[in-house]
């Protein structure tokens, strides 16, 4: 845990410092408003089979269990172009089994993002090729960072509240300074999708 926070630190300085390598791990592939205005049919498609989703803000807010039928009706249409899903968390089993097993999807909780163990691990329980694998998340120094870097297509969502537990609080307050940063430079701006 100690080595993710020190690795993710050193991430956000570098974005503060220039170092574009740095920046580059923080940059999504996409950013949607949130997951419900993705193209999943789109990235079917283009030959995606397996999708990686954190739960925290990302598909539910923050230690939240109750799953909407708005929320299950998304997955269920996912499922049916083709999916294969895998809810990835840094969070707790107790948070993650019941809206996973309510989805009727994979979990793996206490994950560790970004570090590369989640995402391989992520994958071969989705039993898919890393290629053909999206990152769905709400936090760059996590999941986007960690896609980034495990070499998966990833995409960037909006949190689906302003609620925060303390460590994703730090992380959001260090996500606002890092898109401001890039913004600047014109490489990323917030709420602008593509």
């Amino acid at each position: 845990m100690a080595n993710k926070n020190k690795e993710m630190l050193k991430t956000f300085f570098g974005v503060m410092f220039n170092n574009q390598k740095s920046i580059d791990l923080i940059i999504p592939s996409s950013y949607a408003k949130d997951v419900y205005s993705i193209n999943y049919k789109k990235l079917y498609k283009q030959g995606f089979r397996g999708i990686i989703f954190d739960i925290d803000n990302t598909l539910l807010p923050v230690n939240d269990i109750n799953v909407p039928t708005e929320l299950e009706e998304l997955i269920t249409k996912i499922k049916k172009i083709g999916f294969n899903i895998c809810i990835v968390s840094n969070n707790s089993l107790q948070r993650v089994l019941s809206p996973a097993q309510k989805l009727g999807v994979l979990y793996i909780a206490k994950a560790d993002k970004p570090n590369k163990v989640a995402f391989d691990t992520a994958v071969e329980e989705l039993h898919e090729k890393k290629e053909s694998v999206i990152m769905v998340g709400d936090q760059m120094l996590s999941d986007i960072k960690g896609a980034n870097v495990y070499g998966i297509y990833n995409i960037l969502v909006d949190p689906v509240d302003n609620k925060y537990d303390f460590k994703t609080g730090i992380s959001r307050c260090l996500q606002k300074i890092m898109i401001k940063k890039v913004s600047k430079k014109g490489i990323f701006a917030d709420q602008k999708y593509y």
